[in-house]
């Protein structure tokens, strides 16, 4: 009977062990972005993602050019890669004790990518109209740390008892039409909405991924199981050739980018008051809604076990090498028991998906004409999960031609993020860029990286 437990962690086992942990990182990483310092930044008209009634700038036109206008990206992880080990000259050595040490009991990495195709805001003196397409692609992840033990330690601690784990991963592909409206009711009090239109384009989302591993108390048998329940939307063909090992995957773009097969819906509301002279409060709701899977949606479920209790070896005659016979078979039939525990079953069943919904809560002091301090705190909620960042910002405005806003984020549990967001417009065309942690230069030391630029072009001026 073999036991998996590393004894040589400088070796060839742990850079086997490495790599495969490597691995399972790398499938994790590609929810939401934090851009809390957006809300605030003055003279960028996307702040309105943020909340529908507030507008920083004053023109009248403003059109987002395709792709240009706001390429949007955010890693975001319980961890850093500080916690993982250490980084010299450019090569990271993972320490498995400490990582397992440093980070929580239950950890999670999220990766969201948004973009517009299409964005356009008009405003009149007193109200407001938009309309945007826009792509938004998001993952995210989530282990236990007994997970990173076993990847260490193999499953020696677990002798005479179980071992078990949960596995969650969650993808969500889908295009966003979005039609806005904004009014101001008085010189205090502002409110808008938006209304989206989604069409899904292919999902995966982890309802239960259970793994367990049983070893007898003298070492007689190892007894693995595996459950799980999957929805999946995968709107390409998979074909398969002549024989048993040839295949091939046909994937039609054009079918996949125009698929509205699969569609939702959801709503974006918000409003600002002012309560005294220069106090600003403000709240908005984003993205309150869901995407209904029909096409190519499927529920799949797997639910087996195994026991392996060695290798017979008593045949093994050639000493320069393995035979074919026995060493061949007993491996070939492990595997054969893996995939068979692992291996879904698959039905065709609808079945709905929540995207990620933000509650933000704001005020603003307005200091002097071209200086504002600023406080945001932002809820974000997606498959039963909760997280919240805290911004503190100064905010600068010289006219229209040059904005700035720095600050402060508390982002969940982590507390070193300084974010800044800068605008400059020359002529009709507005550059603007903004992170909420610009420490994420340092890559080692931050669990968070987000970044968002582009340019608008904009046009007329009017009094609000």
């Amino acid at each position: 009977m073999l036991i998996f437990q590393p004894e040589n962690k400088d070796k060839l086992g742990m850079k086997l062990y490495t790599v495969l942990f490597s691995i399972f990182l790398t499938a994790s990483l590609p929810v939401a972005a934090q851009e809390n310092i957006l809300y605030f930044l003055e003279n960028t008209p996307q702040s309105t993602y943020s909340n529908p009634a507030h507008f920083t700038d004053k023109s009248k036109v403003v059109i987002g050019l395709p792709v240009l206008s706001g390429f949007d990206i955010s890693v975001n992880n319980s961890f850093s890669l500080r916690d993982l080990g250490t980084i010299e000259n450019g090569t990271l050595t993972i320490n498995f004790d400490d990582f397992y040490s440093k980070i929580p009991k239950n950890n999670y990495m999220s990766e969201n990518l948004t973009f517009p195709l299409l964005d356009f805001q008009l405003r009149l003196k007193n109200r407001a109209f938009s309309f945007g397409i826009f792509e938004n692609q998001l993952v995210r992840s989530g282990f236990d740390r007994n997970l990173i033990r076993l990847v260490n330690e193999g499953n020696y601690p677990w002798i005479n008892s179980s071992f078990t784990t949960n596995i969650d991963i969650n993808f969500l592909h889908y295009r966003e039409y979005s039609l806005g409206y904004n009014q101001s009711f008085s010189n205090k009090l502002t409110v808008g909405s938006r209304v989206k239109l989604l069409a899904g384009m292919s999902a995966f989302d982890v309802k239960k991924m259970n793994i367990g591993i049983e070893t007898g108390e003298n070492i007689e048998y190892l007894r693995v199981h595996a459950t799980g329940e999957y929805n999946t939307c995968i709107p390409f063909n998979l074909k398969f050739g002549e024989g048993e090992n040839t295949g091939n995957t046909s994937f039609d773009a054009v079918r996949y980018m125009t698929n509205t097969s699969n569609l939702g819906a959801a709503i974006d509301l918000g409003a600002t008051y002012n309560v005294i002279p220069g106090l600003e409060i403000s709240g908005s709701l984003i993205n309150l809604g869901f995407i209904h899977w029909k096409k190519d949606a499927k529920k799949q479920t797997n639910n087996g076990s195994f026991t392996w209790k060695g290798f017979d070896l008593s045949n093994i005659q050639n000493e320069s090498g393995f035979e074919e016979e026995p060493y061949i078979k007993p491996v070939q039939s492990i595997m054969d028991s893996i995939s068979g525990i692992i291996n879904p079953q698959s039905i065709q069943n609808p079945f709905n998906t929540g995207i990620p919904t933000k509650i933000y809560i704001a005020a603003e002091y307005q200091i002097y004409n071209i200086l504002s301090a600023g406080i945001v705190e932002r809820l974000l909620i997606y498959d039963k999960q909760v997280s919240n960042a805290l911004t503190l910002s100064g905010n600068l405005m010289l006219g229209k031609l040059f904005s700035l806003s720095a600050g402060y984020s508390i982002i969940d549990n982590s507390f070193n993020n300084l974010s800044v967001g800068t605008t400059l417009k020359l002529g009709p065309m507005q550059f603007y860029c903004l992170t909420d942690n610009i420490l994420a230069l340092n890559i080692k030391n931050t669990q968070n990286y987000n970044i968002r630029f582009g340019m608008n072009l904009m046009f007329g001026q009017i009094q609000r």
